[in-house]
């Protein structure tokens, strides 16, 4: 409970420093009443890269399995979930924010093209975070952050969803 007064405290106080969040991440955010640096957190979290810039978040990444896959294009990565849908596989997360495709394609209107665009996939994403949030067990943001991760509250859940915020968290106190 004070770990969580002290964060909406700091919270508050660094809303003021938007420069290291990318123009459309914050949008997003605004248009869901969701931090900005939260948010652009958890997209890190999900799917940071190293480029030549430096860690950045990749819009065309698919992660099947646990193993990362980072394309080039939105074509190459639409290629491969659409063969894994074939193939009648649908546990994966794709796009910028790492969707759950088995869990969330209806927020896709059941289109993986339109998952893998970063706009969208950036909405549904925060979407899902502010569902989270306005659940009344989730109502603080690093608990919102844990359940967007994992949002059922069994207590192994609990451990699971509450290591995710703690990643997001240190993420967040580096922007």
């Amino acid at each position: 409970m004070i770990r969580a007064a002290v964060l909406s405290i700091v919270l508050s106080l660094s809303l003021a420093v938007h420069a290291s969040v990318p123009p459309m991440v914050s949008e997003v955010a605004r248009e869901y009443g969701i931090p900005d640096q939260i948010f652009y957190a958890v997209i890190l979290a999900e799917s940071r890269s190293a480029t030549k810039a430096g860690a950045k978040a990749w819009p065309w990444t698919i992660n099947h399995r646990g193993h990362p896959h980072f394309f080039h294009t939105q074509v190459d990565a639409y290629a491969y979930a659409n063969l894994l849908v074939e193939q009648g596989d649908y546990s994966f997360d794709l796009g910028i924010a790492q969707m759950n495709w088995r869990w969330h394609r209806d927020k896709f209107d059941y289109n993986l093209w339109q998952a893998l665009d970063p706009r969208t996939n950036l909405r549904a994403a925060a979407q899902h975070l502010r569902e989270q949030y306005d659940r009344p067990e989730c109502g603080q943001w690093e608990v919102a952050v844990g359940c967007y991760h994992r949002p059922a509250r069994g207590k192994q859940d609990l451990e699971i969803a509450q290591s995710y915020a703690d990643r997001v968290m240190k993420i967040w106190w580096t922007l």
